[in-house]
């Protein structure tokens, strides 16, 4: 895994989007500082990941092979680097399924990108208490910018997704007393 304190132009990020242009566009935000790989569908993603790709942004909705089973596909393969799901479909309550790391919904700028892009990678470096925690909280707070108060008073699963933010925060707690200072993972505290 990185080391946090590493420059960004050490992580490999694969942009897969069926539109072209928008995933040209998402390499070229990220050239200056990482480096990139595009994928424009579901197959070729599967075919360039392996384990020097740090970070993945994948598309909800392509032809052929969804990012949904794109990614059930990398994590049963073995790959559980950070994937931001980056797509035009707000989160329903689908979302507490998805084994994503944070959910974006587009458009996202430049420098929105850059920031998710380092926070992702930055969240590989974590160990699975806090990651799950991490993923949990970006679903709810997706779930939060894209569902009125109402809506989410009204979901079930919204509540279900609180408990589970709360023993999720329990368990990271618990982790991060164990952290030694010198622990470079010990950086988590500044968050």
């Amino acid at each position: 895994m990185n080391d946090p304190t590493v420059a960004s132009d050490s992580v490999s990020v694969l942009i897969v989007d069926d539109e072209q242009g928008l995933t040209d566009l998402y390499s070229l935000y990220l050239e200056d500082g990482y480096d990139t790989r595009t994928a424009y569908d579901g197959e070729t993603a599967l075919d360039v990941m392996d384990d020097t790709v740090d970070v993945v942004l994948l598309d909800r909705r392509m032809p052929e092979l969804s990012g949904d089973e794109v990614l059930t596909e990398l994590r049963d393969r073995g790959f559980d680097q950070p994937v931001g799901m980056l797509t035009a479909v707000d989160p329903g309550d689908d979302i507490l399924k998805m084994d994503v790391d944070d959910y974006f919904v587009k458009p996202i700028e430049e420098d929105e990108l850059r920031a998710a892009v380092d926070t992702l990678a930055k969240r590989a470096q974590y160990d699975t208490e806090f990651r799950e925690y991490f993923a949990l909280v970006s679903k709810k707070a997706a779930m939060e910018a894209n569902l009125s108060e109402q809506d989410l008073a009204e979901s079930e699963a919204y509540q279900h997704l609180e408990q589970e933010v709360q023993a999720a925060k329990v368990d990271a707690d618990t982790a991060f007393e164990a952290l030694p200072e010198e622990d470079p993972t010990a950086g988590v505290r500044d968050l």
